[in-house]
């Protein structure tokens, strides 16, 4: 296996994105700022933020620096330990080996020789075109057996087969009701906790459609367990009801179970 392929943890990529038909144009727009690290004290040398196709921005993608002194990227992960086991998973990240290696060049070549243009925002036309988009979302929720907070559920999904997104939370406000957060990162700045969104979508509408679609999910995968757990226990209940104990005195086993005659 290439370096190409391994994190900065020496993790392996996703496999839904070395397995999948590399079906994604080369041409995909990506909109890449890069921020080095003035005195870098391990082999991360910068962070960068990219924007897919006008619809997605992905932070905290960073440049470090391998073995060999050869410069690599990765996607902003989520740490998990588990029976002592310490495990990454990219937050978000490509769907396609050939868009991450579009993304790869593009975030490298940026910190190589960062670009002289400041604005970067989205042009009226091209925000206006965004919002008129139908984006094809596949959505999958994940709801929590026992909630002990806020959170209901975990979200993932994929836009227009290009950019997955991992780690969304469905939360119970106390006077909002349900609503969706979109992955986030803390950073400790001053003793204060401050959070910001890993990846999200840069057009209203976008949001808007995700949001609407993992609720709907959300809500009919509750009440599908709902509809199974009324099912499982009227099941009991007949089952209980039918059930005649083999010590039970005859007289008590007629057609009125239960009652002595």
């Amino acid at each position: 296996m290439s370096d190409n392929n391994k994190n900065e943890n020496g993790g392996v990529m996703p496999e839904t994105v070395q397995d999948a038909s590399e079906n994604t144009s080369s041409d995909t727009k990506l909109n890449v700022r890069v921020f080095p690290i003035e005195e870098p004290q391990g082999n991360t040398l910068a962070f960068a933020s990219v924007t897919v196709d006008d619809m997605v921005a992905i932070r905290g993608v960073r440049v470090f620096t391998g073995e060999d002194g050869g410069l690599f990227m990765s996607m902003p992960q989520s740490k998990q330990e588990k029976e002592g086991e310490v495990k990454y998973h990219d937050i978000a990240f490509p769907l396609t080996k050939d868009l991450r290696n579009q993304m790869r060049r593009a975030v490298i070549d940026e910190f190589k020789s960062p670009s002289e243009i400041e604005n970067r925002e989205l042009t009226p036309d091209a925000a206006k075109d965004a919002a008129a988009r139908d984006f094809k979302l596949d959505v999958k929720v994940f709801p929590i057996d026992e909630p002990q907070h806020s959170t209901m559920a975990f979200a993932s999904v994929t836009i227009d087969d290009k950019v997955a997104i991992r780690g969304i939370r469905v939360i119970s406000g106390e006077d909002s009701g349900l609503f969706v957060a979109m992955p986030q990162s803390k950073q400790e700045k001053d003793g204060k906790n401050k959070y910001h969104d890993v990846a999200f979508p840069v057009v209203k509408g976008l949001r808007k459609q995700i949001r609407r679609e993992i609720l709907d999910e959300y809500k009919a995968k509750v009440s599908e367990k709902s509809a199974s757990l009324d099912g499982k226990l009227r099941e009991g209940a007949e089952k209980s009801a039918a059930h005649v104990p083999s010590q039970m005195p005859a007289a008590a086993k007629s057609r009125n179970a239960g009652v002595l005659e």
